[in-house]
């Protein structure tokens, strides 16, 4: 429940230096944000992006393109001109190309201060970022029990040497599949989690029951439930899958001829949430270098002899082909398990992207295949090959300037504020903001008023239940924050969202509203520079662990996103806990439920 939300301009000494830290960054990550989905077309022909940015639904195919030389090292130097796309056969003009180089570290945002006031939070990461987001999948399920120790030693090295400014997530495959770490570059929490000598809950020291729950879980699910994660994530997104049994035929051939025989609904469902989502797949097969058998037994008075390197040679075949068609790689055969998890981290970073839009405008759900050809001779070319012509697919959305787009056609609202609420999701700072969060009054009991609004959150931060058929829930603890936000914006129409999340990933209460522009004055429309505060009260059940926060700017579709551990700090609870800010010289305004 939000008991109020308000927005005021300040225009103190601080609020003034707040902005000319923040705000550079700002314009820096929307001119990124633009210039990465530029068409290819002359400097001197490009309109200039200035002001509101529109967006426009179009059907655009975004194929991630790593290219490595005979040695299995990026290669690098590539224009667009050395790239030529086909899909079935049929040429394709490239719209965007772009350069993604695994070394190249980005400097745009401002350093995170040294040191912040006690329960003061800022979405700027402690370290330069580096490459795209990763995955690590520790399939424990289909890891014998032999092999799970020396796997979890072998990620713990890594981990512990991981290059710097990588973000990863951990997801857990067991009895379930469980995200046990969300996106952090911070190593040391990345090996806790999966630290053997601190066993947590859906990830045992050993997991003994991982002989005989395989047919029970669909490997196809948990990667869909991985890709929705990460589908609405912007950029590419690699999957480094470490396990030792990878189940046959998950994935569409290359074929075209023999789709029907390795195909079923959750198959296509997860090469197509993982197409669309720029997401490539990098197996990493923890049994190391196999010794196979050969075996002699009594068969009708002869001596027939058997072996078990057919069944590992179709393992290594299906790794191989879930690579393939992902545009990742596959490692097997080696011991040196943390050398493979950091190939895998390098190679995956250094790409090419580039998109078209399909001449094909008949979109009935059929297999397309998509190939990309390199004039330059003896490179490997490693993407995504295919994806389903889906009719109800709108496409991604594409910015535009004002000029560039007459007149203005909008076919859905954009959603970046969504993917971003996500427990887990990584550090989001193209909106750069501050927040202030501490408590009003100790933990109380949920009046009947609180509860009926936690009883109609949904567990999809989408939208909310309003269900008045949900049966009422006894009373729980309830601990009410005050959150001072402070955002270097362009425009003061706005969006804040809170989301409290349990142990187990559950939204246990969330909301999002926008903050009124109708009772503005016009004058402050035009501020390009300015500091917007906004309070807000949040209702969180004492059993969260934690309090994701975002901030999107309506106006351009920019959001910035954080999310904080619970308890908090103690502190003082006195007037001094709220930010400072000069005299208001305009009132508060109401917010408008979204």
């Amino acid at each position: 429940m939000v008991s109020s939300l308000s927005l005021r301009i300040g225009a103190s000494l601080a609020a003034a230096l707040f902005a000319a830290a923040l705000f550079a960054g700002t314009i820096a990550a929307q001119t990124d944000s633009v210039s990465s989905q530029s068409p290819v077309v002359p400097d001197s022909q490009r309109a200039e992006v200035t002001g509101l940015l529109f967006r426009q639904s179009v059907r655009r195919v975004i194929v991630d393109v790593v290219v490595s030389d005979s040695s299995g090292k990026p290669f690098s130097g590539l224009t667009v001109k050395d790239f030529s796309v086909a899909e079935d056969g049929k040429p394709q003009r490239i719209r965007s190309f772009d350069i993604h180089d695994f070394d190249s570290i980005s400097d745009s945002l401002p350093k995170l201060p040294s040191s912040l006031p006690a329960n003061t939070f800022v979405n700027i990461p402690s370290a330069p970022e580096r490459g795209p987001l990763y995955v690590l999948l520790l399939d424990i399920l289909n890891i014998g029990v032999d092999d799970q120790p020396r796997a979890r030693e072998q990620l713990q090295k890594f981990i512990r040497s991981k290059p710097l400014g990588t973000r990863f997530a951990i997801f857990v495959l067991s009895d379930g599949l469980y995200l046990v770490q969300g996106f952090t570059e911070d190593r040391n929490l990345l090996a806790d989690a999966v630290d053997p000598r601190n066993p947590r809950s859906h990830i045992p020291r050993i997991f003994l029951y991982a002989d005989n729950f395989q047919a029970y879980f669909s490997t196809p699910r948990a990667l869909i439930k991985i890709a929705k994660f990460l589908a609405d994530l912007p950029g590419h997104k690699n999957v480094i899958w470490f396990s030792s049994s990878f189940p046959s035929a998950i994935m569409p051939s290359s074929n075209p001829a023999t789709e029907a025989l390795n195909s079923n609904d959750e198959i296509k469902e997860a090469t197509d949430t993982l197409a669309r989502g720029q997401i490539a797949v990098y197996p990493v097969d923890v049994r190391g270098a196999v010794i196979t058998h050969v075996m002699s037994r009594p068969q009708g008075g002869a001596m027939v002899t058997t072996t078990d390197s057919n069944a590992l040679n179709a393992t290594y075949m299906t790794e191989e082909e879930i690579a393939h068609q992902t545009g990742g790689r596959a490692f097997y055969g080696t011991n040196d398990l943390a050398g493979a998890l950091n190939e895998a981290t390098e190679t995956g970073g250094h790409y090419y992207t580039l998109s078209y839009s399909p001449s094909n405008q008949n979109y009935n759900g059929h297999l397309r295949h998509i190939n990309v050809e390199l004039s330059k001779r003896g490179c490997h070319l490693a993407y995504r090959r295919s994806y389903y012509g889906d009719p109800s697919w709108s496409g991604p959305l594409e910015k535009h300037s004002a000029s560039e787009l007459q007149p203005l056609l909008v076919s859905r609202p954009a959603d970046s504020l969504t993917p971003n609420m996500q427990h887990g999701a990584p550090l989001a700072h193209q909106l750069l903001f501050k927040a202030h969060i501490h408590t009003l009054a100790p933990p109380a009991k949920a009046s009947p008023e609180q509860m009926a609004s936690l009883a109609n959150q949904s567990a999809n931060f989408r939208e909310h239940r309003k269900d008045n058929s949900v049966k009422p829930r006894k009373p729980i603890l309830i601990q009410t924050y005050e959150i001072d936000y402070s955002i270097a914006a362009r425009y003061p129409a706005l969006e804040v969202a809170a989301a409290a999340f349990d142990a187990d990933g559950q939204m246990v209460n969330g909301t999002v509203q926008r903050v009124s522009d109708k009772n503005v004055e016009a004058s402050t429309l035009e501020r390009r520079d300015g500091i917007y505060r906004v309070q807000q009260q949040f209702d969180v059940p004492v059993s969260a662990v934690s309090i994701r926060l975002a901030v999107r700017d309506v106006a351009t579709d920019n959001v910035g996103a954080m999310e904080v551990r619970l308890p908090l700090a103690a502190e003082p609870q006195t007037d001094a806990s709220v930010l400072p800010v000069a005299a208001d010289t305009h009132a508060q305004h109401p917010a408008d439920p979204r």
